[in-house]
């Protein structure tokens, strides 16, 4: 189980009194608000927004100008494309103003380039392609900035208008119109929009110049992408998400609908975390693993069966997806392990033709799991393309240019990044970042940081601060899901749940009875945490509602005991184990969880929980027993007949946490 670092926020009490004075929040409340920076002035926004308080569009650089081109494209009936981006955020961008553009009249289609073979944001075989195609205007969506040589190749043939949120480079695109409130000369106010807001702010602008009001259709469409970007949920990205979400619960775009419903949440009120986490990856999944043009049909069709169908083609492709994935991230395990202490300072694993479409997700996960810098490779006919993701502090852009000289490109930002290479360099690549981490990053920047926002004795949880908390909703970056700390609870029970037994239920006790904390994909835990132990628990909250019961929930985030249980091996000890083992597994093979649960009934009482456990640990290294996965995918446990006498020295377990050298 690896070890985290506790850092709970300091308070600030006069700030908080002042917000429980001047705005009349809950105690609670106005300290999760004091942690994120949110002061009065702030606060009556941040609680109080509404969609009248969306910034005038106009106020972004070059908007009258792409206004009025647009407008006279529509009028005299010539053809309009929006070239989009393959993600989340470009699928919902396109959608979005494909819509409206067909909403108001025009002649237009859209066009999103591959990922494998096009790659991100504009190039200019399919630029030709439009052009030929008669197209006199090209609006691109979350993409184009960047673009400056493309762009200067064909303007002179067509009309482009760029909406952009990525960074601006020094040289802008000689574009008719370029609006990105991220160029250093653009007085709009709020620099957090996504690539779909600001497509929103031209549709907007559009609707007002036509209209004389706002345009406020479509913003679940428009909330489904500012989630899944990942952008600050603050200031307008808060007020078109909250506003996005209530029209996802009452009355979805049709695709939306057809996915809620694909993905289990039918019964459910959707929020920004079934976004990020269920909707999202169906949408991504489509061009990741095959073209994003087909999620862009699904939210702009009004067939319903096509967008059954296609809602059902992105839930198997996601799962598609989520196979390569794990075979991926298995073999890049693998791959951890087989390096020994080449693996100790940075992870560079590489395999033959994997996806490229999923390694980024399998650098996420590696990084999880390790903790440190990631970079994983797909290596075909010779060339690395690889995906890189960061641990806390760690610029790993800056990582890759220290290593420029061997690299064929690279780009991306402290957090994540993308590059490629020879395939024979990926060893010296390997020991280039080896040295440059140890230069860069210390023993403590190794240890994950849990930071805390406040803690809670375990008897004041109750479903009265899940709603508390609740009035700082939607949650995401900028405004993380609050966590809290309980730093002295005791365990009244601990299960592993779920058809794989890969989830655990930890029962904690308190004076009013007992509270469930659950660990998605932690069965480690069942070795660690035990039964009457003490425990300290980092979390966040959220309600359970079963048969009309509405009970607080803890997700764990962190748990530790607060007194470590000592490991300690004996030939004795292992003797009593051994029996135990052999009598659960006399059908010759039976599940983890049902052996770990006979060890823990009934191992003598001299043993803890954990010495007992890691007695499995010996038998695999002795060879009395072997894992295997079942057809289901569950962990199970087969005896193994062994002839002779076993030498307990051949352990490493043992020989780690024994004092004996030897045994009789």
């Amino acid at each position: 189980m690896k070890k985290k670092r506790w850092h709970i926020m300091p308070r600030n009490v006069e700030k908080e009194n002042t917000l429980i004075r001047e705005l009349g929040v809950n105690p609670i409340v106005a300290r999760l608000m004091v942690n994120r920076g949110i002061d009065v002035n702030e606060g009556h926004c941040f609680l109080e927004g509404t969609l009248d308080d969306l910034l005038d569009p106009f106020t972004l650089k070059d908007m009258e100008t792409a206004v009025a081109l647009i407008l006279e494209t529509i009028e005299t009936r010539k053809p309009i494309v929006v070239y989009g981006d393959y993600d989340v955020d470009g699928i919902t961008a396109t959608s979005l103003l494909y819509r409206f553009l067909v909403r108001m009249g025009a002649d237009v289609s859209y066009y999103i380039p591959e990922r494998q073979s096009e790659g991100y944001g504009l190039n200019l075989e399919a630029l030709e392609h439009i052009i030929s195609d008669g197209a006199a205007l090209v609006i691109t969506v979350d993409c184009g900035i960047s673009s400056y040589d493309i762009v200067q190749a064909v303007c002179d043939r067509l009309d482009i208008i760029i909406t952009d949120h990525h960074t601006a480079p020094p040289q802008i695109p000689p574009a008719r119109a370029v609006i990105n409130h991220k160029q250093p000369d653009c007085p709009y106010a709020d620099k957090n929009l996504s690539g779909v807001g600001v497509a929103l702010k031209l549709c907007q602008a559009l609707w007002l110049r036509q209209h004389g009001e706002w345009y406020l259709e479509d913003l679940d469409i428009v909330a489904l992408g500012t989630v899944a970007d990942v952008v600050p949920l603050v200031g307008e990205n808060r007020i078109i998400v909250q506003a996005g979400l209530k029209k996802m619960n009452e009355l979805p775009n049709l695709g939306i609908h057809k996915l809620i419903e694909v993905a289990g949440l039918h019964d459910k009120t959707v929020t920004a975390g079934h976004i990020g986490f269920t909707l999202a990856p169906r949408l991504n999944a489509a061009g990741r693993v095959t073209h994003a043009t087909r999620a862009v049909e699904l939210l702009v069709t009004d067939d319903v069966d096509l967008a059954e169908t296609i809602a059902q083609e992105l839930h198997e492709t996601n799962i598609e997806r989520q196979e390569i994935e794990r075979s991926i991230h298995e073999e890049a395990r693998a791959n951890v392990a087989a390096q020994g202490h080449l693996a100790d300072y940075v992870t560079v694993v590489s395999g033959e033709e994997w996806h490229p479409g999923v390694i980024g997700i399998v650098a996420s996960r590696l990084v999880e799991e390790f903790y440190k810098p990631t970079f994983v490779i797909s290596v075909d006919k010779g060339v690395g393309k690889g995906s890189c993701r960061s641990i806390d502090g760690f610029n790993i852009y800056n990582a890759l240019k220290s290593c420029e000289d061997i690299l064929i490109q690279f780009g991306g930002h402290a957090a994540a990044a993308g590059f490629s290479i020879d395939a024979n360099r990926i060893d010296e690549l390997r020991h280039r970042l080896t040295e440059y981490c140890k230069d860069h990053v210390s023993a403590d920047e190794y240890i994950p940081v849990v930071s805390i926002d406040a803690t809670l004795p375990v008897d004041d949880i109750d479903v009265d601060i899940v709603d508390r908390v609740s009035a700082l909703e939607p949650f995401g970056m900028g405004n993380s899901t609050p966590i809290f700390g309980v730093m002295d609870a005791k365990v009244e029970n601990i299960m592993l749940m779920g058809q794989l037994k890969n989830h655990c239920k930890v029962i904690l006790e308190t004076a009013n009875g007992t509270v469930d904390a659950i660990a998605w994909n932690r069965p480690d835990l069942f070795r660690h945490i035990f039964q009457g132990m003490n425990v300290k628990v980092a979390f966040t909250l959220q309600k359970n509602e079963w048969q009309g019961f509405v009970s607080p929930q803890l997700m764990i985030q962190d748990i530790e005991p607060i007194v470590e249980e000592p490991i300690h091996l004996t030939p004795e000890g292992l003797r009593e184990i051994y029996t135990i083992v052999r009598l659960s597994l006399k059908g010759g093979a039976n599940s983890l969880y049902y052996v770990e649960q006979e060890i823990l009934r009934r191992k003598p009482s001299d043993q803890n929980g954990v010495s007992a456990l890691m007695a499995l640990d010996v038998f695999k290294e002795l060879g009395i027993i072997s894992e295997e996965t079942s057809d289901s995918g569950q962990t199970m446990i087969r005896w193994n007949v062994i002839n002779g006498k076993l030498d307990l020295t051949t352990s490493v377990t043992f020989i780690t946490y024994s004092q004996q050298e030897v045994i009789p």
